[in-house]
């Protein structure tokens, strides 16, 4: 095993490169750290000091951030195996459940403070967590107490499936290697031949397992081996069902491995591999889901489509494909087998800086659905969940904005350039808008004013835009990043136009003048928003405000330093904004680099108008120095797209 001098939040730093295809800005590693850059600048330092030897290192790439390099990949994932994590909570807790699922008799408390470096009283909460963790909820493995010992309830199919789990979770799905197990337990010889017989099996059989699950039947039979090596069985009927690839692949492993296996053992396996199956099969037939999974998956999913609904106003009770994904997820989760690998972390974070509102759903499923199936869910299940929600509201925009946005392009440049124009604008939004034209300048009166959505225009006479009642942007031909962005911007107003319900009243009604100020002067951002709080509290006269819990309530970091949190109060009789400027770049245990907090009290009875307040926190995000505008007096209505006239349009679109 190898010893490294290498603390937890260097470690994250790591595991932070090591999941992305690419470079990260030293910014964003600040962010996701909670430290500055230059705490990661020395950070990166002391990282490539300590593991020169190793053939590790974090390189700089000019301007744009940094990017890992590794001679042997297996040097690296040893770094993060479980004997060098004691460190964080959540380290320490995993650390300790192994340290119980290994040990088969009872454990002395004083032992494992001195094996986990911890304190008595740091020990006990850690069991007090870890056994809410696997007993209040799924698995229900009591965790029992002997005096001054402890030890984990005698259910080897529980202990396994924790055991399966924890590897399946961290495995290292960009390598061969996959996760440095520890060598007593496994040995890389055990894995290797267990990969290779299901390989050939499944082949020969033709199923199909993805990935994930391919890896997590090779763990499950790589800890019933070592289990059954270690003295410890599973017993169930001669008669249950075997599968007939388990079969062949635990006799070739049983003569092998040189151990015998009961029946039980078999069954057990068939179980897991009949989930994965189901899991990985390419079919969205609903009917074929009905018959396949238990009935209360099926009512938890229908119960949590119908809370959307009437929550945030989103209607996917009609969506088929989100149905079959869910309930199939659900019956994973019900089932045990809920080992999302952490990679998905990672691309999570950038789907929700895409699509921030959707983030808010995908946590709130998170937290009905850890209730629902009574298991505890992380952060890890929304990154799973977001792709699917983000995808079934594309549908519904899709089929409510039918061949596309009606768009009319108008160029003053000669054919060539035009012609280049159109060609990009296909590219980068075909499917989305439909073009209509080009149209010279001069012919904008054959334009159809009442049917076009968009006008996209070369000309930058503002005369020209205020002839359309419409949103007109000026563009360059060659479609760069910013005309992209505000594209992209009003696509993203245009869909809440269709998806949500609008709010009554024009957006400056509820950014409150003497709530959109400066702050300066404070020294942190949790001192920040209690300030702000303060002054929303007095303002409105409301005689209680609970503090906003940035560990608790859900917020969204989007770009810019722009962080967006609300609270849900029948205090107020309408949404109330506050957008502040802090003066100069905040941070937080939680949070880096905050420059502005827009800040949101609303009634339930609005919830459904939230995405429009999102937009809204976007469009600010995205441009910072119209922002600043609003701290100098100028109207927020002004901003965006003169949203006044598209709330008006939107009303009609969504009633429609």
């Amino acid at each position: 095993m190898i010893s490294t001098n290498i603390p937890s939040r260097e470690k994250k730093i790591l595991s932070i490169l090591n999941a992305r295809h690419g470079i990260v800005s030293g910014k964003e590693l600040s962010t996701k750290i909670g430290v500055s850059e230059r705490t990661i600048r020395s950070d990166i330092s002391h990282i490539n000091s300590a593991l020169a030897d190793l053939g590790i290192q974090i390189q700089a790439v000019h301007s744009k951030g940094y990017t890992i390099q590794v001679k042997d990949r297996s040097t690296l994932l040893e770094i993060f195996s479980d004997e060098q994590n004691f460190i964080t909570k959540d380290d320490r807790i995993t650390a300790l459940l192994l340290k119980l699922l290994r040990h088969d008799d009872w454990y002395n408390l004083g032992e494992l403070e001195d094996e986990m470096f911890v304190s008595n009283t740091t020990l006990e909460k850690d069991i007090k967590v870890l056994n809410k963790i696997i007993f209040e909820q799924h698995p229900y493995l009591k965790v029992e107490r002997k005096l001054n010992s402890i030890r984990l309830e005698d259910d080897e199919h529980k202990k396994r499936d924790l055991l399966t789990r924890y590897y399946a979770k961290n495995w290292d799905y960009d390598s061969t290697e996959g996760i440095v197990l520890k060598q007593d337990e496994f040995g890389g010889e055990l894995l290797k031949e267990v990969q290779k017989v299901v390989k050939k099996t499944l082949h020969a059989s033709g199923t199909h397992l993805d990935d994930f699950a391919f890896i997590y039947l090779s763990l499950a039979i790589a800890v019933m081996i070592f289990r059954v090596k270690n003295g410890h069985f599973i017993n169930s009927d001669d008669k249950a069902f075997i599968d007939e690839d388990i079969r062949i692949v635990l006799d070739r492993l049983s003569e092998s491995q040189e151990v015998s296996l009961l029946p039980g053992e078999y069954h057990y396996l068939s179980q897991i591999k009949e989930q994965l199956v189901f899991l990985c099969l390419k079919t969205y037939s609903k009917n074929y889901v009905l018959n396949n999974t238990d009935i209360r998956c099926h009512e938890i999913v229908n119960n949590l489509l119908e809370d959307l609904l009437r929550k945030y106003g989103i209607d996917f009770t009609e969506d088929d494909k989100l149905f079959v994904d869910l309930t199939r997820h659900v019956q994973a989760l019900v089932s045990g087998i809920v080992a999302p690998h952490l990679q998905n972390h990672v691309l999570g974070d950038e789907l929700r800086k895409k699509n921030p509102f959707l983030g808010d759903i995908a946590h709130y499923m998170r937290c009905c659905l850890s209730k629902k199936c009574e298991i505890a869910l992380g952060i890890e299940e929304e990154d799973y969940l977001l792709p699917f929600i983000m995808l079934s509201e594309e549908a519904r925009y899709k089929k409510k904005r039918g061949e596309g946005i009606p768009t009319a392009v108008v160029s003053h440049y000669n054919e060539s350039m035009t012609h280049y124009l159109m060609e990009t604008l296909n590219r980068h939004y075909g499917g989305i808008l439909k073009l209509d034209g080009p149209y010279a300048m001069y012919n904008k009166e054959l334009i159809d004013k009442d049917q076009v959505r968009l006008v996209l225009t070369t000309v930058k006479v503002d005369a020209f835009k205020k002839y359309f009642n419409t949103p007109s942007l000026t563009v360059s031909p060659l479609i760069d990043e910013k005309d992209q962005a505000e594209i992209d911007l009003y696509l993203t107003s245009l869909k809440n136009h269709y998806l949500y319900k609008v709010p009554q009243k024009q957006m400056e009604a509820y950014f409150l003048k003497d709530l959109c100020y400066r702050l300066p002067d404070k020294s942190n951002l949790t001192s920040a928003i209690s300030s702000i709080e303060g002054k929303i509290k007095d303002l409105l006269g409301l005689d209680s405000l609970k503090p906003f819990d940035m560990e608790e309530d859900y917020y969204c970091s989007l770009s810019n330093g722009l962080l967006f949190c609300y609270q849900i109060t029948n205090q107020v009789q309408e949404p109330a904004v506050s957008l502040v400027d802090l003066g100069k770049d905040l941070s937080s245990k939680h949070q880096r680099n905050i420059k502005t907090v827009m800040y949101m009290l609303m009634p339930e009875k609005d919830m459904q108008a939230l995405g429009w307040f999102y937009y809204m926190a976007m469009a600010f995000a995205w441009y910072p120095q119209e922002l600043r505008s609003v701290f100098e007096g100028t109207s927020v209505e002004d901003l965006s797209f003169n949203i006044s006239r598209g709330i008006e349009e939107s009303k009609r679109i969504y009633e429609d």
